[in-house]
């Protein structure tokens, strides 16, 4: 397997700091008071695991919420932290290599995604901040569980993931993305093979694996479209079986 170079340095720190001025300015918890139920769990309660989910979605009223990377070593390195008006979104609690559990007592407001799209269609600033922040907070922890991944085919897929939810280019791996429905992304391949450890070879390879599973679909060489994001995180899995691809990926 190539080594793993990155092309541009990048902080892969989990981010301790507030998710932006978009979010701040919106008292999420405040206006989602009236829905839903107000749950109370003690210090090192695991909300979500491969065989736990406590709710469908929630907004932290108060305490420290943790995400960590599942390890076959029992290591789990904290990937993000959730605190105070923060929403503890479906496409993360869903994911069986993650886990979530209190660091501190926290209060949550739980709802379910039918309460949300009620308050969210007559509210359209509320929209945009729940948006803002599910998307952000998203983004931050598939970037820290890309890096964290073994093998350049799991780094792929999460690369993908993420990718969806991205709102800025740092590393020049991608150079447009279109929502149309989900995204239509161009890549720079050689700058992307480099950022997830593999020959550009080897990724025209994993892309092709995709495109047969019907997840993406080229449009040309370099430009191609996200057509099942629900089906990215498990592909990986499924992918490491196939003939062709080598044990490495």
């Amino acid at each position: 397997m190539a080594k793993k170079n990155f092309a541009t340095p990048r902080s892969h720190r989990p981010s301790w700091g507030r998710l932006g001025a978009e979010q701040a300015t919106v008292d999420i918890e405040r206006r989602l008071r009236g829905f839903g139920r107000v749950n109370h769990f003690g210090t090192t309660s695991v909300l979500f695991g491969p065989d736990r989910h406590t709710f469908s979605l929630g907004v932290v009223i108060d305490g420290v919420v943790a995400v960590r990377r599942l390890r076959r070593d029992g290591n789990n390195p904290i990937l993000q932290f959730f605190g105070p008006n923060d929403i503890i979104y479906p496409a993360l609690t869903h994911r069986p290599d993650v886990e979530f559990d209190t660091l501190t007592p926290a209060t949550i407001r739980c709802l379910n995604p039918a309460q949300l799209t009620s308050v969210l269609s007559s509210d359209p600033e509320l929209a945009n901040a729940v948006l803002a922040s599910a998307a952000s907070q998203l983004h931050g922890c598939l970037d820290q569980i890309a890096f964290m991944s073994e093998r350049p085919l799991d780094r792929l897929g999460y690369f993908l993931l993420r990718a969806i939810y991205r709102t800025s280019d740092q590393d020049q791996t991608v150079l447009s993305i279109k929502r149309n429905p989900i995204a239509v992304v161009t890549i720079n391949r050689t700058a992307l093979a480099a950022h997830i450890g593999i020959t550009t070879t080897n990724l025209a390879h994993l892309l092709l694996a995709l495109q047969e599973e019907g997840i993406i679909r080229p449009l040309t060489p370099r430009r191609f479209e996200i057509l099942d994001e629900a089906r990215l995180p498990a592909c990986c899995e499924h992918f490491r079986a196939r003939a062709h691809l080598t044990p490495s990926l």
